[in-house]
């Protein structure tokens, strides 16, 4: 992963940004900033790297550019051969791609959150940052078309030298416009830079899903190809909320159920869209990041540890929680599925079976009942899913038809808030490229404060109910029927002591 590089030229903390919220920083305060944040960084990328220590990565080592150093090891020169990776060698590239985006994760999650010099904007930060995150991104693409056997591993070699390059070039013009005293002058050469950049990755992705895969030797079951899973999360900043110790979250993201499920096509943006709802609870809610049970890719027996049975409600939240005192926020993306007289509508975990849905996934029902009983002073659930039975990427019933099936209704307790993506008998929308849900992309953007703004919000610095409604309807509903051609509207259900 090449981080490195780009150590100089991080905007946490480079003093680009012309946007000035907060008084100028001294230059010591500037530059023990700085150092802060690369000594946090290069903690982060040596752990990366020792991941790639793993024998199982040898077989691989020597033909593409991973690390050139094992534990225990020697240095190996790489020197790419002009064939498309062997059998073995696609079992290890599948196992680098996952190290790779567990770290890309981790790398943009440490720039959303980075501190920042007085005088430094964020949004100017998070934009400069968004030119190694994209890099990042378009490498995993890279890696997956190589596993794919779309590329030779000297092919790949010559697009990941291309790609480093209009990178390089262009976030080093997108830094030089930044600091040009003409605002208007900086702000079109920037975006000028940053639309170049767009164009290439944009090519550089058609030209890959262009290209056909050739296939290995005694070749396993299809898998999700590596970098299909969008992993980053949206580059937004929240307002900073007061720190809530006792506040509880639990954020799944259910995106890969190839790799256990049955039958059920992957959610592909619901990792993205749990790593920036991460970031939303940690910066505007005040959640401590100790307080929060992520899960990717929840079982249903992971799902009943943390939320309970109907035999015992008394998970893992359940033994989280102060009596009281903590507010739980629940999150899930991932996919629903339509009940019937016997039970549901359902979370679908990541190891279900689409023709045992009622076996395999868990309640609804269940998850409302189980939230109801916590001795919680508020409790809010988030859902990215839809219960129709269809999805962006296919039907999750069983090898039905592609047809709608109405929802049975499902009313939340009296003291629980939903906010829900869809309609019972509406689809999940996502974005284009599949990077982002729809409904997760503009809920975050609206608790970002442009659901604040007008025509939705009176600019007081808090995001109502009332007035992210409206804000989803106008983004979320309007980019559904632009794109998709499809009705998508969030339905919102207050806690009947909150006011919407």
């Amino acid at each position: 992963m090449r981080v490195w590089a780009f150590l100089g030229a991080l905007a946490i903390g480079c003093g680009t940004a012309q946007a000035q919220p907060r008084p100028a920083a001294s230059s010591t305060e500037i530059y023990q900033i700085q150092a802060d944040n690369r000594e946090a960084l290069d903690r982060i990328l040596f752990e990366c790297e020792t991941s790639y220590w793993t024998v199982e990565l040898d077989p691989i080592r020597h033909k593409v550019e991973i690390s050139r150093y094992r534990k225990g090891g020697k240095p190996q020169e790489v020197t790419p051969p002009n064939t498309v990776p062997t059998l073995e060698d696609r079992k290890a590239i599948a196992l680098w791609a996952s190290l790779r985006n567990t770290c890309s994760n981790r790398i943009t999650t440490f720039l959303q959150n980075a501190p920042l010099p007085g005088g430094v904007s964020r949004d100017a930060a998070n934009w400069g940052n968004s030119f190694l995150v994209r890099s990042m991104a378009a490498t995993g693409e890279l890696v997956a078309a190589l596993e794919q056997g779309k590329l030779t591993y000297s092919d790949y070699a010559l697009k990941r030298g291309e790609l480093v390059r209009e990178v390089d070039a262009e976030h080093s013009r997108w830094r030089q416009a930044m600091l040009l005293p003409e605002a208007d002058r900086r702000l079109r050469e920037a975006e000028q830079a940053d639309r170049r950049l767009k164009v290439f990755l944009a090519d550089l992705s058609t030209s890959l899903n262009g290209l056909p895969g050739q296939t290995a030797q005694a070749s396993p079951p299809p898998q999700p190809a590596p970098g299909r899973l969008s992993e980053a999360p949206l580059a937004l900043s929240f307002p900073k909320g007061p720190e809530r110790p006792d506040d509880i979250a639990v954020i799944i993201g259910n995106a890969d159920y190839t790799k256990l499920g049955h039958d059920i096509p992957d959610v592909r943006p619901a990792h993205a869209d749990a790593a920036g709802i991460r970031l939303y609870v940690t910066q505007a809610l005040g959640i401590s990041d100790k307080n929060i049970i992520a899960m990717t890719d929840a079982t249903a027996a992971q799902m009943l540890a943390v939320f309970g049975s109907d035999k015992d409600h008394r998970g893992q939240l359940y033994d989280w929680v102060k009596s009281g005192r903590s507010r739980v926020f629940v999150y899930y993306a991932g996919h629903g599925a339509p009940g019937n007289d016997d039970g549901g509508p359902y979370l679908v975990p990541a190891d279900a079976e689409a023709s045992r849905i009622g076996l395999s996934a868990y309640p609804l029902p269940l998850l409302y009942d189980n939230l109801a009983k916590l001795p919680a002073e508020s409790i809010t659930v988030v859902l990215e899913a839809c219960f129709s039975g269809q999805s962006q990427a296919g039907s999750l019933v069983g090898k039905a038809s592609p047809i709608l099936i109405s929802s049975k209704a499902v009313t939340p307790p009296a003291k629980v808030t939903v906010i829900a993506a869809a309609a019972g008998d509406q689809i999940a929308s996502w974005e284009p490229d599949e990077t982002h849900s729809l409904f997760t992309e503009y809920f975050l953007r609206g608790m970002s404060g442009e659901a604040d703004k007008p025509p939705y919000g009176n600019g007081d610095g808090i995001v109502s109910l009332a007035e992210l409604e409206p804000y989803l309807k106008e983004t979320l509903t309007y980019y559904a029927r632009r794109y998709w051609g499809r009705d998508q509207v969030v339905q919102i259900a207050p806690a009947q002591t909150e006011k919407k």
